[in-house]
């Protein structure tokens, strides 16, 4: 933990009753510390999993922070004490009937007092590593960055009566901004996608054995010499190179089997692999699977019917396993006549929308035949997995004002039943893209619930972060965001930075923020986070007003003491830099 600051939780963020009592301890309130001390114990059954071991820590780390007592880890090899917090263990009690509410599953999990008693527990992997972090934050700590813990300075905890039942709203959350790949930010944030280097002490992760774009692993582009009929039909020729393959040929199925069964062997960790069209188009027109195309009525039906009978031999052997595959620009509109296996993931990607406004609420065309493509999805499968876009590819450091739009489509894609979400971001080596800490944060809470209020969220992390900062940096927030509202202004994942969003007068006002946040702020750390975020309106100005080598070598020499290694999706930092002396 690198950086502890004192803050006040404005709420609880669990769902169920309040933990900690409001005013001086009253009939039935449980006292976990008075003056900092404490004669409770947190205890771990001897066979408890590292994640569970994990949870046990950050109990002892973070109470004390708060009050200073040292709670001692014991086992269950005896019987536990009165005054005992017990993890991983079933509170007694009656059971919620199983028709009423959903299971737990691998992360959701339970938190109860029963007389003096705390009993945390969720039956899966990650479960009780997960309500550890709820029953912490409920104490008003907040992870805000990887760098910035608050919490509050409280030496007596007291905690009204509990009983606290979550479960995520998502089976798959993963915010794809490089700073949200840090093992601890990401296990406390209870996201639990592929990237993040979670791993055995965190209850694992939704391992891919690989992740998308997967027909060059599968089917390799060197076996066009000697196979050229695996390979796509276009133009009348058969074409080899980065293309897709040529689904409908019998021998193609087979390879590709063997190359899932190949890539779990790999990573018997993993509980999903890709079998999904490289990014590009080049697909196959041969005469059988044009006919496969025309009989499900679009592209997406010949991938879908290749990946069903993928999914249906990798289940022969591993029942546990998901296929994931991609509805992604040609392959976007769904089929007819055909529909997902219930071992298939299918993701919808869209990547031609508009990203300012709520996709229900806008007019742009893609916008909307997105959103009907999503409610065609929706009524064929339950499965769904979103990928979901929320950067500047060509520009990852122009603000990217989406906080209107990708928290409603949130609650759009759980309405549509979707089961995961992935929020694609600045991903490069260093990171820096705008706003990834903020972003990753909202992201993860919203991920869990999708009913807690963005703005608020927002509110809380800008104070934790910024401190006496805080204002001018959320004025700078709301005007960017003030100029997405408005109908006309349509914002795309490729757009340069432009009048529509960053005006002269905009800009101005952003110096004039940056300024009066650089001026309230009170520790190095605020200022460091300042002055990465001022960054990314350097960036705009350097774009839109083109400035002298001075200029230009201060930014460049800015983002390399931030660690930004690149400025746009591909490149580097130094191919942007003579990209941008070249003109």
């Amino acid at each position: 933990m690198k950086s502890l600051r004192s803050f006040v939780a404005a709420s609880v963020l669990l769902v169920g009753a309040p933990l900690v009592a409001a005013s001086a301890c009253a009939a039935g309130d449980l006292v976990l510390t008075r003056d900092g001390m404490s004669d409770y114990v947190i205890v771990v059954p001897r066979s408890a999993s590292p994640a569970t071991r994990r949870g046990a820590r950050e109990l002892v780390e973070h109470i004390r922070l708060i009050s200073g007592s040292e709670l001692r880890i014991i086992d269950d090899d005896a019987p536990a004490p009165a005054h005992a917090i017990m993890l991983g263990a079933e509170p007694p009690g009656d059971k919620p009937a199983a028709d009423t509410q959903p299971p737990l599953g691998a992360d959701g999990f339970v938190i109860r007092s029963v007389g003096e008693r705390v009993y945390i527990a969720g039956p899966g992997p990650r479960g009780t590593m997960y309500a550890c972090s709820a029953f912490l934050e409920s104490l008003g700590v907040r992870w805000f960055t990887p760098t910035v813990t608050s919490a509050p300075a409280k030496p007596t905890i007291t905690l009204a009566p509990i009983n606290v039942r979550e479960v995520p709203a998502f089976e798959y959350r993963e915010p794809f901004f490089t700073e949200a790949f840090d093992k601890d930010w990401a296990a406390r944030l209870r996201l639990n996608g592929n990237t993040p280097a979670l791993d055995e002490s965190t209850g694992g992760k939704v391992a891919y054995a690989e992740f998308v774009h997967t027909f060059d692993s599968l089917v390799p582009q060197n076996l066009f010499d000697t196979h050229p009929e695996y390979f796509p039909l276009i133009g009348g020729q058969r074409t080899g190179g980065y293309v897709q393959r040529c689904l409908s040929n019998p021998d193609v199925l087979p390879l590709a089997i063997a190359g899932v069964k190949r890539a779990f062997a790999a990573r018997p960790d993993a509980v999903i692999m890709s079998v999904s069209q490289n990014d590009c188009g080049a697909w196959c027109q041969c005469d059988a699977c044009r006919a496969i195309t025309e009989k499900y009525s679009s592209h997406s039906g010949l991938y879908l019917w290749f990946v069903n009978q993928v999914a249906e031999a990798i289940e022969k052997d591993h029942p546990d396993k998901l296929i994931d595959t991609l509805a992604y620009q040609f392959t976007e509109a769904p089929p007819k006549g055909i529909v997902p296996r219930h071992n298939v993931r299918v993701r919808l990607c869209p990547i031609a929308v508009c990203e300012s406004h709520p996709y229900e609420r806008c007019d742009f065309p893609a916008t909307r035949e997105y959103v009907a493509n999503l409610a065609a999805w929706s009524s064929i499968t339950s499965t769904l997995y979103i990928w979901h876009y929320n950067t500047d590819f060509a520009n990852y450091l122009m603000p990217f004002p989406d906080f209107d739009e990708f928290p409603a489509d949130l609650r759009l894609y759980q309405r549509s039943g979707v089961k995961g979400v992935f929020f694609q971001g600045a991903y490069a080596p260093g990171g820096g893209g705008s706003d990834a800490e903020l972003r990753s944060y909202v992201m993860a809470k919203i991920l869990w619930n999708p009913a807690l209020d963005t703005d608020t969220l927002v509110t809380e992390w800008m104070q934790g972060v910024y401190g006496p900062a805080w204002k001018p940096m959320r004025e700078w927030f709301d005007l960017l965001h003030q100029r997405a509202r408005k109908p006309q202004n349509h914002l795309r994942i490729y757009d340069p930075p432009s009048d529509v969003f960053f005006p002269p007068e905009v800009r101005a006002a952003g110096d004039t923020l940056f300024d009066q946040a650089a001026s309230l702020a009170t520790s190095d750390q605020q200022r460091h986070d300042i002055a990465k975020a001022r960054l990314w309106l350097r960036y705009v100005k350097l774009v839109m007003e083109p400035r002298d080598d001075t200029v230009l070598d201060a930014f460049l020499n800015d983002a390399r003491s931030f660690g930004i290694t690149s400025l746009n999706e591909g490149g580097t930092l130094e191919s942007w830099a003579g990209w941008y002396r070249s003109r």
